[in-house]
């Protein structure tokens, strides 16, 4: 069973978000692997800072000088807040000097990396008493870590033994007993690399480029494949109709020649023949163009007696039709009789075909142009179909069902004249309201 236009288009939009998800996923999958080779580099060149920590920390970290201040902490010679002061100057101390060292290593790359040590908790073994209510920072770089990894953490342990001095019970006797004190520092390491998604960005800027080009070209080119396989499906449509017409278009000619033929039965009469020999010719000019080369028209102007011959042919066959012309006796035209019949019949033949019971014809002189208007009072034309009833086998249609029938060659055919004649053609239609078609051609007195 043949598809829909609109299956095809349900279909495409499907595999085409599939091909989208399946270009996110990979694109995602690159940003990310790109990201940990980053952080996997920075955390290389920062590994080191952990086993030289001299440079940034030369007490209160790992050196005897922090298990004093632990000793003191737990005796109660100090108060947690003068721990976490001093560990506060110092931080502050080293900052500098930490954000120049960082600096140096990550700015020839391209990174802004923040770093920073702190320690999450000291625990007094002797009691396993937890010390610090909160981590402290031992030392950073400029700037707070909005979303830190972990570099590095672990647990120093460090113990010493103290002389205390003792008393007996009478206050007499006073000895010094050692005491050991020991402590388990539980340490951690974080960093940040504020700027990653901006260089991870760049660095896959050519690869997202490609991918949206390819995404892009790919949805022009069933645009355009679609567009043409409608083009394709609309003449072929066309062309089916106008063999199934074309019985239809030649109804008219064939009337009158049945009217004519039964006149002439009864008396023979010369203008009789005439209608008839006419009306043949109507049907030679409604098949010629069908045909390729056509006929080459002559090079004689069409005179005034035949203008009202065609209209009289014309009233014959559609009693029912109100006609209105101006005087046309001082009027010249630039056409021969071949290319104005084309052009009146086929637009009296339109304008009947779309409900107009009444018919205007003006031909006018205006300076260097000869102006013919045909006016009706029939259903109009929908403006999105103007710009397209020129087109050779084109026929107006409605829910894709043509409402009367025809070749779709009348307008084509009256276009193709104007512009033989270097004129113009404009059309003024409004529905329910009427159409009008001004035609100038220029013409010398």
């Amino acid at each position: 069973m043949e598809l829909k236009s609109k299956n095809y288009i349900y279909i495409f939009a499907i595999l085409f978000l599939v091909l989208i998800g399946i270009q996110t996923y990979l694109l995602m999958n690159s940003f990310h692997l790109k990201k940990r080779e980053i952080y996997s580099k920075t955390k290389e060149k920062l590994g080191h800072i952990d086993d030289t920590d001299a440079l940034f920390d030369n007490d209160l970290l790992n050196n005897q000088d922090a298990t004093a201040y632990y000793i003191n902490l737990v005796q109660g010679k100090i108060t947690l807040a003068q721990l976490e002061n001093s560990y506060s100057e110092k931080a502050k101390r080293t900052q500098h000097v930490l954000t120049h060292y960082v600096d140096s290593i990550f700015a020839p790359l391209g990174l802004e990396v923040k770093l920073q040590k702190e320690i999450l908790q000291i625990t007094f073994k002797n009691t396993e008493q937890k010390l610090l209510n909160k981590p402290i920072v031992v030392y950073k770089t400029n700037g707070n870590l909005i979303h830190p990894l972990e570099l590095s953490s672990g647990t120093w342990a460090t113990e010493r033994t103290v002389k205390q001095l003792t008393k007996e019970e009478s206050a007499i006797t006073v000895e010094q007993e050692d005491k050991q004190y020991s402590f388990l520092v539980l340490r951690r390491s974080s960093f940040e690399v504020v700027n990653i998604n901006w260089i991870v960005f760049k660095e896959l800027t050519l690869l997202l480029l490609n991918t949206l080009l390819i995404l892009i070209a790919l949805l022009f080119l069933f645009y355009k494949t679609y567009q043409n396989l409608k083009k394709q499906q609309k003449k072929i449509g066309q062309l089916h109709d106008t063999v199934d017409n074309i019985s239809h278009e030649l109804k008219t000619p064939i009337a009158t020649l049945k009217v004519a033929l039964k006149t002439l039965e009864k008396q023979p009469d010369p203008t009789t023949i005439a209608v008839m020999t006419r009306q043949v010719e109507r049907l030679e000019q409604t098949l010629d163009p069908l045909h390729e080369p056509e006929k080459e028209n002559s090079n004689t102007l069409i005179s005034n007696y035949q203008i009202t011959t065609l209209l009289s042919d014309f009233k014959l066959a559609h009693p029912d039709i109100q006609f209105e012309m101006n005087d046309i006796s001082m009027v010249s035209i630039p056409l021969n009789d071949v290319d104005f019949t084309t052009i009146f019949v086929n637009l009296m033949d339109n304008s009947i075909k779309y409900g107009a019971t009444k018919l205007h014809i003006s031909i006018t002189n205006d300076q260097n142009l000869c102006k013919i208007q045909v006016r009706d009072n029939g259903i109009g034309i929908i403006q999105e179909e103007i710009p397209h009833i020129f087109e050779k086998f084109y026929r107006i249609q409605k829910n894709n069902i043509h409402d009367t029938k025809g070749l779709g060659l009348g307008l084509y055919l009256v276009n193709n004249i104007v512009n033989r004649h270097q004129g113009n053609i404009q059309v003024i239609s409004k529905q329910n309201q009427g159409t009008t078609f001004n035609i100038s051609i220029p013409h010398e007195h």
